[in-house]
Order: C-alpha cells, then structure tokens, then sequence
C-alpha cells in the first residue's frame, strides 16, 4: 500500500469534511450560544459572589463544553458520516481509487477536527470571560485572590485538551452505530444513549459486579466495551493550586486513543462489509 497516496485520499477527505461542518447551522448555533452564555457570566458580579464567582464560571464553561460540545459531537458526526450513505453521495466518492478504511478515517479526522474547533471558541471565550472578571475582582479588592480560588490558566487548556480527547471517543463510538445504522434518528439515538451510559459506567458496572452469574458478566463485558468518560472531568483541578499532572494527563490520552481506535476499526469492518 502507498501510505503517501493513503494519507493525501484521508487528509483530501478529512479537509473536505471540516469544511462541510464548519458551516452547520448547529455548529454555528450551538457555538453562539457557547458564548453568549459564557460572556453572560461576566454580570454574575451583582450577586455579590466574591471570588467564588471564578469557580462558577469556569464550571459553567466546563459543563457547555461538555453538554454542548457532545451534542456536535453526535449529531455532526452523524450527519457527516451517516448522511453521506443515505443521501448516496458515498457512491461517487468509493467510485475514486479511495477504500473504504480510507474514507472513515477521513471522515472520523475531519469530524475530530471540526469537535477541536468547537472547543477552541469555547475555551477562548471561558478565558477570556474568567480573565475580566479576575482582573474586575483584583481592582475592587486591591488584593491578589485567595489561593483556593485562583484559576490557572494552563489548566484550562489541559481541561479543554482532555474534551477533545473525550470527544474523540463519543465521536468514534458513534461512527460504529453510523456505519450499519438504517436511519440517522437510530445513529443519533444511540449517540446520545453511549453518551449518557458512559457518564453512568462507573455506578452500574459497580452495581452489576455486586450479583452473580449473568450480571457479573455484563459488568466484566461493560467494564471493557464502554468508555468511563468521567474520568476526564478534572475541573475541579484548575482552582485551588492543583495541578494536572503530566502523568494523568498522558493516560487519559491514550485511554481516549485506545477505544478511538478500537470503535474506528470495528467502524471500518462494518463499513466495507455494507452494501450500498
């Protein structure tokens, strides 16, 4: 295989899907109100919150990241893939010396792209807002903030590293329900249902391990196909003179890589066993 000529079909893919996203109408609408939302943060002041009120927007910045930024992630990441085979604009493109593999790749890195770039203007915004409010509560005070509730910056950008990470997952994740899914409703459903089941993995595997037979068999099977996206809410991390280790912050990549490929590669099997 010519992995130069393999790598230009992916990147011409992937450069060609970002700019199909990019011009959404949800990317565009959801990113709007991304910030909106955060520059309404600023007039939280006449609540009299002291500097307490750093933490409560960066923790509502985090959770539109989240929120926000994982409903992109399915949705886009449907329209991108899934829309191509029931609109059967797929056919013309496998028509081109450009394999199957190669195509979702393409697709899946441009989708990833796309998630990168939603989480870029939220995180510029959330530091942007959280550096005027902080210089705001420095000139009422006259004092340098409290330890415990100073932000570190650094940190904010490791977080938003760590949700494209995350994103990378949920957007592979659902890239395998898209490639043999017969609707798009049925690709976004359980997009969504992954999502939320993730954020709940550490409970019920918990819970399931507690019986015998055929629930500790779902929780060993859980435990390994679903991905434990809690583990990438480390917030709480950027206050209070924490520090985002290098460490975590290294496993929690390849975490995020190991099941991006895998649900990639199961994505791909499906995809050149599907007839169109």
């Amino acid at each position: 295989m010519n992995l130069r000529g393999a790598a230009g079909r992916i990147f011409a893919v992937a450069g060609n899907t970002y700019r199909e996203a990019i011009r959404m109408r949800l990317f565009l609408l959801l990113a709007v109100t991304g910030v909106a939302s955060l520059a309404g943060g600023l007039y939280f002041q006449e609540f009299n919150l002291g500097s307490s009120e750093l933490r409560f927007i960066a923790d509502f910045g985090f959770g539109s990241m989240t929120l926000l930024g994982s409903i992109v992630t399915v949705v886009a990441t449907v329209q991108l893939l899934y829309g191509e085979i029931e609109q059967r604009t797929i056919l013309p493109i496998l028509s081109k010396p450009i394999g199957r593999g190669e195509f979702l790749v393409g697709k899946l890195l441009g989708a990833w792209l796309t998630i990168c770039s939603f989480v870029a203007i939220l995180t510029v915004a959330l530091v942007t807002a959280l550096w005027i409010r902080e210089q705001q509560l420095f000139a009422a005070s006259g004092e340098a903030l409290r330890v415990e509730d100073s932000v570190s910056y650094t940190g904010v950008l490791i977080f938003a590293f760590l949700q494209c990470m995350r994103l990378m997952v949920l957007a592979s994740v659902t890239a395998f329900f898209s490639s043999y899914a017969s609707s798009s409703m049925f690709a976004v459903f359980m997009g969504f249902f992954v999502w939320i089941i993730s954020q709940m993995r550490g409970v019920l595997v918990e819970q399931w391990s507690q019986g015998s037979g055929v629930a500790k068999t779902l929780a060993e099977i859980a435990s390994l196909l679903i991905p434990d996206l809690r583990l990438f809410d480390l917030g709480a991390k950027v206050f209070g003179g924490y520090a985002l280790e290098l460490g975590s912050v290294v496993n929690l990549s390849f975490y995020a890589l190991l099941y991006a490929l895998l649900y990639g590669a199961l994505a791909a099997l499906v995809l050149s066993k599907r007839e169109f």
